[in-house]
């Protein structure tokens, strides 16, 4: 009798926990932004996920609901508190508000730095405003915005013209002499010409997963000793990205008969693009070929696939990184993030070997200057230099690279725009000479197809998030503090303001009196202080790259088979579904 009484109180006492629980976890702050239906633990991630598997895109799930709540959405999703923004006026309102000046918190964005966030893109307060005015002073001092820089994008540009121009060539060569033409990404020794940077990669071996080193204290032990747990598998191995187009009879034997090759566009801006930002950076520039590098592009962009600018799943539920960490991600993210944590340190170590403090040859040398001073500020580390590459290898590799793969998927499916663009360049320009960043002023149709390029690849993301510093109030709306705030551009680039946004009109850039035109919901690099500090590198590298190609190249559908279709994989940065085109010499 004495049992069958004590259990009485403890099974209410569970089931009061339970009720509490489920209240806490279902019910919404007062004044909340309107949003599905909250679920204890998950929140609104079942709805959002439904969504998501429906179109195929957060983005498109986010309209959905926009739809049905309004422009400001309130979400749940696992610990995370997210508001989305799905309209100009509630974007501009969000940035103007200061108190909405932080960047998230959360699992996956200490993991990326391991233990601690570091680095530019997701950082705030002290460190942001202090790095970011470092960082952005010296790189100027190497070029960054000036005339160094218009040269090295300038150089880029040439080099990529004449290793494509050198393959065709080489292919025409092979095709008359009746020898097999391997249509691939190999040797080059054209682009490796007039590079009087030195180029040389330490090599290492594919599938390991690196360590870093232990020196410095804060480096995040504890998501190390993660992966030293872990047996290593086997990784893909660069090899396993490259693809001939002889292992295809038939699409060789079609593409034969036409003076030009067969190309992958997926990685095919990565290299030439990062090098323009890696030069001023590190000093040096990587050949278009460097196989450990497309490697290692090619495995981030496959990560950010399986994360977006919410999080991810590790974020949400964090007990997942330890019951689940294969499912949940965890893993593979640490994985590829040592992996390029470990190429960035030994280039460091390089640098360091050759590193003369009276005579900084580049921002890295800079950095480790102020280092050795006694006076540096305690933002200033090893650890957040490395993390200033992580991102800085990200945005010029990644953000830029993939609005150009847009452009020419575009350009592809819609020849009489590139055809214009051709015709502009052999107008103002001729053929005898490459375009050059002066010449922007008068290729106005190149212009608008860059613009339109932007408005295509960001139409299909979201903002870096920012996160409510305290308690405020957007548009009426509470935001509750720590809350993450996410821009939804789909709606603000490729909403109804664009008439036919789905349609590639460069044209819709371009006044009655044939100049340039922007309206104010033209923001891909958003605004106010936390605009993109990479905007001007962004825009001149993909107007060189766009002009000097168009110049000397065409683009079409690969004979025999299907053209490319407009459709992009999800992720931190969209991507355009992997496609190749045949790239021909214009005559």
């Amino acid at each position: 009798m004495l049992e069958d009484s004590g259990a009485l109180p403890t099974a209410t006492l569970i089931l009061f926990v339970l009720i509490l629980l489920y209240y806490w976890g279902t019910r919404k702050p007062k004044g909340y932004p309107p949003g599905p239906k909250w679920y204890p633990v998950l929140g609104s991630a079942l709805e959002v996920a439904r969504l998501r598997k429906e179109t195929g895109y957060f983005s498109e799930a986010c309209n959905i609901l926009s739809k049905k709540y309004g422009s400001i959405i309130g979400l749940k999703i696992g610990i995370d508190s997210i508001i989305i923004l799905n309209d100009y006026e509630s974007m501009k309102a969000m940035i103007m508000n200061e108190n909405c000046d932080g960047r998230p918190i959360g699992p996956v964005y200490d993991s990326r730095t391991f233990g601690k966030r570091r680095g530019l893109l997701v950082v705030d307060g002290h460190l942001w405003v202090e790095q970011r005015r470092f960082i952005l002073r010296h790189l100027r001092d190497f070029g960054f915005g000036r005339t160094n820089m218009a040269v090295q994008i300038e150089f880029e540009a040439t080099q990529l013209v004449n290793y494509y121009d050198q393959l065709i060539r080489d292919k025409a060569s092979d095709v008359a002499s009746d020898k097999p033409s391997v249509n691939s990404i190999t040797n080059n020794n054209n682009y490796n010409n007039n590079n009087n940077i030195d180029t040389h990669v330490t090599k290492r071996k594919n599938g390991q997963i690196y360590q870093l080193a232990n020196e410095d204290d804060d480096m995040g032990k504890k998501e190390q000793t993660v992966l030293e747990e872990r047996p290593v598998k086997k990784s893909p191995t660069a090899e396993d990205f490259y693809m001939k187009v002889d292992d295809d009879l038939e699409i060789r034997e079609a593409a034969a008969k036409v003076p030009g090759v067969v190309v992958e566009m997926e990685d095919f801006f990565g290299v030439p693009v990062l090098n323009t930002l890696w030069c001023m950076m590190a000093g040096k520039r990587y050949n278009i070929d460097d196989k450990e590098l497309i490697y290692l592009q090619k495995i981030f962009t496959t990560l950010l696939r399986d994360v977006d600018m919410v999080g991810c799943l590790f974020n949400h539920f964090p007990f997942l990184k330890y019951v689940a960490p294969e499912m949940s991600g965890y893993n593979k993210f640490m994985e590829t993030h040592q992996q390029l944590w470990k190429f960035l340190k030994d280039e460091l170590e390089n640098h360091k070997k050759t590193f003369d403090p009276a005579t900084p040859r580049d921002l890295m040398d800079v950095y480790l200057q102020a280092l050795q001073s006694e006076n540096h500020d305690d933002t200033f580390s090893e650890a957040q230099l490395l993390a200033i590459c992580v991102d800085l290898f990200m945005a010029g590799s990644e953000t830029s690279s993939k609005a150009l793969c847009f452009g020419f998927l575009f350009l592809v499916l819609n020849p009489q725009v590139q055809k214009k663009a051709q015709q502009e360049i052999d107008s103002v320009i001729g053929r005898e000479r490459l375009p050059s960043l002066n010449d922007r002023p008068r290729l106005t149709y190149i212009n608008a197809v860059v613009l339109e390029s932007l408005r295509m690849f960001m139409g299909r993301t979201m903002n870096i998030p920012h996160r409510a510093l305290k308690d405020t109030y957007i548009m009426g709306h509470k935001i509750p503090k720590d809350s993450m705030l996410v821009v939804n551009f789909n709606r603000i680039l490729m909403g109804e303001f664009w008439v036919d946004p789905e349609e590639f009109r460069p044209e819709r850039f371009i006044d009655e009196s044939g100049k340039l035109v922007m309206p104010d919901q033209y923001l891909p690099f958003s605004f106010g202080k936390h605009r993109c500090m990479g905007e001007v590198l962004a825009k001149s590298n993909m107007f060189m790259i766009t002009a000097a190609l168009l110049q000397n190249f065409t683009f079409s559908p690969v004979p025999g088979e299907e053209p490319p279709r407009n459709e992009y994989t999800d992720g931190v940065t969209a991507s355009p579904k992997p496609f190749r085109v045949l790239m021909t010499r214009r005559t």
